[in-house]
Parts: C-alpha cells; structure tokens; sequence
C-alpha cells in the first residue's frame, strides 16, 4: 500500500487519472432507484484520495478546471443563446432573482456559523452546484491582505466544503423538482396537464413556422428552376 502512496505522490497525474476512473465506476451503481451519479462520485473520491497528501502542480490543478468549465460553457451555450430569442427577459429576470437569492442565503448561513470566507464559498459553489465559484473564490481569496497560511487554509477548504454539500445540493434539487415543486403549482396531475399543453402548443407553433416557411420556400424553386 505504501508503494501505492508513493507512486501516485510522485506522478500526481496518475491520481487524477485514477480518482476520474474510480468516480465513472462508482457512479454508474445503482441501488434499486439511488444513484450518485458520475459527478459527484469523483467529487467523493477526489476528497479520499487528497487526504493522501498528493500535491497536483499549480499548472496541473488550472488547466483541468479551466477544461472542465469550458465543457460547461461549450454544452450549454447553444441552449442559453436558443433560449435568450424566445423568451430572454423572463429568463434573465429569473436568473437575477435566483443568483441574489442563493448569495445572500448563503451569506446569512456563513455569519450564523461563523463560516471564514474559504468555507462559504465552498457552501455556495456545492450548495448550488456551480463549479465556477470555486475559481473566482481562489482568485478573491489570493489577493486579500492576510498571511498566506490563512490563504492556504482558506483555499484548501473550499472543495472540501463543495464536495459535501455538492451531494446535498443535487438530492436537494432532485426532490425538489420531483416532491415539493408539483404540490406548490397544485399537485401531480395540474402540474402533467400543464405539460401536455404546453408540448401540445410548442408542436402547433413549430408545425405554424414549417408553414409560414413553405411558399418562401417554393418561391425559391421557382425563380431558381
């Protein structure tokens, strides 16, 4: 075992390669309907394998989460921009309305708990799951004016604090959606009606622009024949 320690203190990049592999293998179990999920098992094991004390390189650690923002960007951004021309003010009111929100919670929650500033960004980022605050944390955190010990300790909580809540923020959602979300709007069967209407008008609309599109389209045939 202790070979294994030392191999993988020596190449860090094994330790990635390996906390990556053990998550996708955990994360595919399934306990009847339980599952972690890919995410958060390699959250999971990424906080055993670091209490082994392997050091990843500055350049390292940067690159892989800057990759792993940029796939979150280059997968939704076509879906934020599609929605933005239909009904983008709703949208970025509501988008306001949840970033204030969860802030300020959070906020209130660190004061109460007495939280240092490494551990509510930690409660924010897993709280909410949004990976990218753990970046902006650090870089606010570097530049604050206090010995750099408490910026290392600061630091070094954060995806410890992320990783725990992270499980929580994703259950928490998922019952949310499922459980409480249907019984506000006024239970199960108003909350399925209301989808069934709703596919229903967006399959009119689209067969409406398929029509709306057909003489622009024979007048092009003509006048090109």
């Amino acid at each position: 075992m202790e070979w294994i320690i030392h191999l993988l203190r020596q190449h860090s990049e094994l330790a990635i390669f390996l906390t990556i592999a053990a998550g996708f293998w955990i994360g595919k179990m399934r306990i009847k309907q339980f599952s972690l999920g890919i995410v958060t098992s390699v959250l999971l094991v990424g906080v055993l394998v670091g209490q082994l004390d392997i050091t990843i390189e500055e350049p390292v650690k940067s690159v892989f989460f800057l990759l792993f923002l940029f796939a979150i960007g280059y997968k939704v951004g076509p879906q934020f921009f599609r929605g933005l021309k239909k009904d983008g003010l709703p949208q970025v009111g509501f988008a306001v309305l949840m970033c204030a929100g969860c802030l300020v919670i959070t906020w209130l929650l660190a004061v109460l708990m007495g939280y240092n500033a490494g551990e509510a960004a930690g409660l924010l980022a897993g709280a909410q799951t949004i990976s990218a605050v753990i970046g902006v944390a650090e870089d606010t955190i570097n530049g604050l004016g206090i010995d750099s010990s408490q910026k290392s300790d600061m630091i070094n909580i954060i995806p410890v604090a992320y990783a725990v809540t992270y499980i929580f923020g994703t259950a928490g959602s998922a019952w949310v959606l499922s459980s409480l979300g249907p019984k506000i709007l006024g239970g199960l069967e108003k909350v399925k009606a209301a989808c069934k209407e709703l596919e229903t008008q967006m399959v009119l609309a689209k067969q409406t622009n398929r029509d709306l599109n057909m003489p622009a389209v024979r007048l092009f045939f003509v006048l090109t024949a």
